[in-house]
């Protein structure tokens, strides 16, 4: 009986040798590719092509969703975030930063997009989306700029001081959240093929309920008579699959809670003025110095900035599987290094958005 415990024991050791030798063979294989410079291929998603349009009638489906996707996102983290930044910071300094980052996440989407057309001759290949990280954004609102502000205050010091050095600590986590973006980058495509899909929904399965789910439920709930219709719309729309003609889903939901709020006199003109007048035109900052400053005060909130950074991982990698499900095979590897440079250009011109 020892002998063949022993024989099983053996076998098992075998076993699981065999699968690190496959696994490290693999991650080689990773690093001979990432090392590998493949110039033409480059160059071949700038060159003209005569069988790639650029615009056909459904992107015009494609824009509206992910640019209502972004606006609600971003308008929910402007109402969130004014309160406690004010306006010089949130308009003058995120903002900018975050149209930077846009321009720089979708132009090079697209330059992947052309660039895989090219290679495989085809007219039908899809640009895969880009935008603001969810989780990723109520997550640094909630528990990095609150508790930053909050506590600043407790210890008497001025409102614009807290305000600046909430808004510095959060940036700073951001670039951290990219260098870790950067690193992941690198094991994109060994993650995408040896972890279950559950494992890596489970690092943002807690900052999507409680940051999306359950914060924004509770808001909600102060204001039912105009936000529970929006709520039924996206809830039919999105999980029941009810159309509503050529309309997206959340423009609907969009149209229908603006028109609710001014018919029960939560909107006034008033306050349309006060807003009419942030509208100007702001330059990008580049608070580099100040950032690296308040690097030192980030390690309470690193338990936010890696999560964060596994979650536009994991958006990615998802991103990447669905599109490769549907005949376009992006490299894993750099749509990951396209959203940490993304996240790191959103840090360096003060935007403390994760970008996916």
């Amino acid at each position: 009986i020892l002998e063949s415990n022993g024989e099983i024991l053996i076998m098992n050791n075998d076993s699981t040798s065999k699968k690190q030798h496959i696994y490290l063979r693999h991650l080689k294989n990773e690093f001979q590719e990432l090392l590998t410079f493949h110039p033409q291929e480059w160059l071949n998603g700038l060159k003209p092509n005569r069988n790639y349009p650029l615009f056909l009638r459904g992107d015009i489906d494609g824009f509206i969703t992910l640019f209502i996707n972004n606006l609600a996102t971003l308008l929910a983290v402007v109402l969130s975030l004014t309160p406690i930044l004010g306006d010089q910071i949130v308009y003058g300094r995120i903002l900018p930063g975050f149209g930077l980052s846009m321009c720089f996440g979708n132009v090079y989407y697209v330059y992947m997009a052309r660039k895989l057309a090219w290679k495989e001759n085809r007219s039908d290949v899809c640009a895969q989306p880009y935008g603001i990280n969810t989780p990723g954004a109520f997550a640094f609102i909630y528990s990095i700029i609150f508790p930053t502000y909050y506590s600043c205050l407790q210890q008497h010091f001025s409102i614009d001081y807290c305000r600046d050095l909430s808004f510095y600590v959060a940036l700073a986590s951001n670039f951290v959240t990219s260098c870790i973006l950067l690193v992941l980058s690198l094991f994109g495509e060994y993650i995408r093929r040896y972890t279950p899909g559950v494992a890596l929904l489970s690092s943002i399965s807690a900052l999507g309920f409680v940051y999306l789910a359950l914060n924004e439920f509770l808001e909600m709930n102060t204001v039912p008579i105009v936000s529970f219709v929006p709520f039924a719309i996206v809830m039919i729309g999105y999980l029941g699959n009810v159309k509503f003609g050529p309309l997206p889903v959340a423009l609907v939901a969009l149209i229908s809670g603006t028109a609710l709020a001014w018919i029960c006199q939560l909107n006034t003109g008033h306050a349309v003025v006060e807003a009419s007048k942030l509208i100007k035109g702001y330059a990008p900052v580049f608070p580099v110095k100040e950032m690296f400053k308040n690097l030192a005060n980030i390690g309470p909130y690193l338990s936010t900035s890696i999560p964060t950074a596994i979650s536009i991982a994991v958006g990615t990698i998802q991103c990447v599987e669905s599109a490769k499900r549907n005949g376009d095979f992006y490299p894993t590897r750099e749509s990951l290094l396209a959203d940490s440079i993304g996240t790191l250009t959103a840090a360096l011109f003060g935007s403390i958005l994760g970008m996916t």
